[in-house]
C-alpha cells in the first residue's frame, strides 16, 4: 500500500487495536498521514503493533485501555492527548463475540458481551467528545459495529443485540455532537476472514451440524462479488469517515461486507 497524507496531522485513536481488523485500521491510517493512538487491553500487543506501524513509516504510540472500565476511556483519551497534544478522531473497534443459545446463556455473559461492545462504545465516544467539545474543532466519532446488528442468527442473541445498540447510540450521538461539528457514524464489516469468524464458524457452524469452513463459505456465496472478505477491505472506508471528505456523513450505519446485506 502507498502512503497517503489524506489524513496529515490527524491525531487518530484506535482501540481493539491488536487484533485482526483494529490492527489493519491503525496501519493504514497512520500510511495516511494520521498519528495513531494503538489501544488495547493487551499493551504487549497493541506495541507490537505501533512497532509495525514506525517500521513502516508511520507515526504510532501505543496505550493500554479497558474500554468496559468507568474511566478506562477517559484516562486512554488523556494520556493521548498528553503524548500527541490532541485529538481528532476515536475509532471504538474494541470488541468481543461469544457463541451460546438464549437458553443456555449465564446473564454474566450477557453483561460481558455489552460492557464490552455497548457500552465500551459509549464510554469512548464520550471521553473523545469531552475533549473535542473543548478543542472545538470538530472531529470524528466512529465505531465498529457488524451486519450482524441488521439480520438474525441463532446462538449470539448477545453479541447481535450489543452491536444493534450501536446504531441507536451513533443516530443519537449525531444530534448532540453536529452543533460542534463533530460527525458520528459506524461501519458494519461482513463475514471477515479473522479469528473471530474462525470462531463463529466452528461454534456456531458446529451447532448447526456444519462441517469446518462450510458455514463461512456459505455467508460468503451471498455476496453479488463472489469473493472473500478479508481485513484490509475494511480500512479505507474508515480512512475517508476520518478525512474531512466526511463531512457531510453523520448518524450513519454503512455496511463494508461485499454486498452480503444491502440496507
Amino acid at each position: 500500500m502507498e502512503p497517503n497524507q489524506m489524513l496529515s496531522g490527524k491525531v487518530v485513536i484506535v482501540t481493539g487495536a491488536a487484533g485482526a481488523i483494529g490492527k489493519t485500521i491503525a496501519m493504514h491510517l497512520a500510511l495516511d498521514g494520521a498519528r495513531v493512538a494503538v489501544a488495547d487491553l493487551r499493551v504487549d500487543a497493541a506495541e507490537a503493533v505501533a512497532t509495525d506501524i514506525r517500521a513502516a513509516g508511520g507515526d504510532a504510540w501505543a496505550t493500554s485501555v479497558d474500554v468496559a472500565k468507568d474511566d478506562g476511556p477517559s484516562m486512554m483519551v488523556d494520556a493521548v492527548v498528553g503524548h500527541f497534544g490532541r485529538l481528532d478522531a476515536m475509532i471504538a473497534n474494541a470488541g468481543i463475540l461469544t457463541i451460546n443459545p438464549i437458553l443456555d446463556m449465564p446473564v454474566a455473559e450477557w453483561d460481558r458481551t455489552f460492557s464490552v461492545n455497548t457500552r465500551g462504545v459509549f464510554l469512548c465516544f464520550q471521553a473523545a467528545a469531552r475533549h473535542l467539545v473543548k478543542q472545538d474543532e470538530g472531529g470524528r466519532l466512529i465505531a465498529t459495529a457488524s451486519i450482524a446488528a441488521k439480520i438474525g442468527s441463532p446462538y449470539q442473541a448477545h453479541y447481535q443485540s450489543s452491536k444493534s445498540a450501536i446504531l441507536g447510540l451513533v443516530r443519537s450521538a449525531a444530534w448532540e455532537f453536529g452543533p460542534h461539528g463533530i460527525t458520528v457514524n459506524c461501519f458494519c464489516p461482513g463475514n471477515v476472514d479473522t479469528p473471530m469468524w474462525d470462531l463463529i464458524d466452528r461454534e456456531r457452524g458446529g451447532r448447526m451440524g456444519k462441517a469446518p469452513g462450510e458455514l463461512f463459505k456459505e455467508v460468503a456465496s451471498r455476496s453479488p462479488l463472489g469473493r472473500t472478505q478479508v481485513p484490509g477491505d475494511i480500512p479505507p472506508l474508515v480512512s475517508f469517515l476520518v478525512s474531512d471528505g466526511s463531512r457531510a456523513i453523520t448518524g450513519q450505519s454503512i455496511n463494508v461486507d461485499n454486498g452480503v446485506v444491502m440496507f
